[in-house]
């Protein structure tokens, strides 16, 4: 393993042919822009190519080709493209992606849970979902389904104790400090609040999803008729 002082940043093996970029140990809401940042100028200039970039809310996993593999030749230049980084932050500020959701009943499944314990209607819950701009920190789970904070310490409930076997495209969730959309139908475990009309992953795209790690977003409460217009399915 090797530290490099700046940022803190330690780089590790992984397997046989990954290396981890671990940049600290807990969230920081400056770090999904720079990992995005220091991402896309390892994409451009490292010469051996990565096959996938993962970033995550704390690291940034490089995959390469077994043939190409370099372990020491591969940190040499990481050194010097990590320096380039943190010299040039000055990167472009994220434009904040809005999200419209509607909150009514039929869609805010566990309206009632938040009712019962943390004393919240559906329209406070919905004022304080609405309240915040979040940051995309990771994508996974399922293609699209970017994690999402920080919510209010008022919406925090954990995930339910059996998660659903189906939950609706485009249902807005909320789970511990997260909250995210399903972007397709797929069994779920984290509380339902609302329900979006848009479309966050469409694979003959490019890019394919809505949203990438570093986008700032913000949650747009709609009415029903609106959900409907804007081609939202009940």
């Amino acid at each position: 393993m090797r530290t490099i002082n700046s940022y803190k940043l330690r780089i590790e093996p992984v397997g046989e042919c990954a290396l981890l970029l671990r940049l600290a140990d807990k969230i920081n809401e400056s770090l999904p822009s720079y990992i995005a940042h220091l991402s896309k100028i390892i994409r451009d200039n490292l010469t051996i190519k990565p096959i996938n970039c993962v970033p995550s809310y704390t690291s940034l996993l490089l995959e390469f080709s077994a043939l190409e593999f370099d372990y020491q030749a591969l940190c040499s230049e990481l050194n010097s493209l990590i320096l380039i980084s943190n010299k040039n932050q000055s990167h472009p500020a994220t434009e904040t992606i809005e999200i419209p959701v509607y909150y009514g009943e039929e869609v805010a499944l566990d309206a009632a849970r938040y009712r019962n314990e943390k004393g919240l209607s559906l329209q406070q819950l919905q004022e304080l979902h609405t309240s915040v701009e979040y940051q995309v920190h990771a994508l996974g789970f399922a293609p699209g389904f970017a994690f999402m904070a920080e919510i209010p310490d008022s919406l925090q409930l954990p995930r339910l104790d059996a998660p659903r076997p189906v939950v609706e495209k485009g249902s807005v969730a909320i789970a511990g400090p997260q909250t995210a959309v399903y972007p397709e139908q797929s069994p779920g475990g984290w509380n339902i609040i609302g329900k979006t009309p848009i479309e966050l992953y469409q694979p003959q795209n490019e890019p394919m999803t809505l949203l990438s790690p570093g986008d700032k977003v913000r949650f747009i409460a709609i009415s029903k008729r609106q959900f409907i217009e804007l081609g939202g399915v009940l």
